[in-house]
């Protein structure tokens, strides 16, 4: 459970927002009631964020999932971890599939290129000051654009980040 407390200035302002948030979610995530009870820029930023990583033209939009999940089980934030869970398992994957890339991020059910740039992802956001000009350039020779691998990277640090904020925003119920 999520310190949430009303925002009644913007009210009308985030009822819109969460029912955007119901269409693309099916409800409202505890994490999204938080976003909303700060601010109504907090929660347009995070769907905007979602939808446009949703439709990335390069990536395998399941990908950044596993990447959530990955992270979510790694740093111990439960509520990311049952949400991603739900989500990839709604998405058709297997339960078998999620455990795999949870234990070894290169595992993810996806062609090499993705299982690349997951691995890059994780490396970049736990290991950033071993990275090289030489690991950027090999996932260029498989394709990969400089905006791919950063809005892989960037999206993995978010969750990272976003997770511990949340965290810290946990309370007893």
């Amino acid at each position: 459970m999520f310190y949430v407390q009303s925002n009644h200035d913007q009210a009308d302002q985030l009822k819109r927002l969460l029912r955007k948030v119901k269409v693309i979610y099916g409800n409202v995530p505890p994490q999204m009631e938080f976003l909303d009870s700060i601010d109504t820029e907090y929660l347009e930023e995070f769907l905007y964020n979602a939808l446009r990583i949703a439709k990335h033209p390069h990536i395998e939009p399941s990908l950044f999932g596993f990447l959530r999940l990955h992270v979510a089980c790694r740093e111990g934030y439960a509520y990311c971890k049952q949400f991603n869970t739900q989500f990839l398992l709604a998405k058709g994957y297997e339960q078998s599939q999620l455990d795999a890339a949870i234990e070894d991020i290169a595992a993810v059910p996806f062609d090499e290129r993705h299982q690349a740039l997951a691995v890059f992802a994780m490396r970049a956001i736990y290991e950033g000051g071993d990275i090289g000009a030489d690991d950027f350039e090999a996932l260029k020779a498989m394709g990969w654009s400089q905006k791919d691998i950063f809005d892989a990277v960037a999206h993995t640090g978010d969750i990272l980040k976003n997770g511990r904020i949340l965290t810290a925003y946990s309370v007893p119920s």
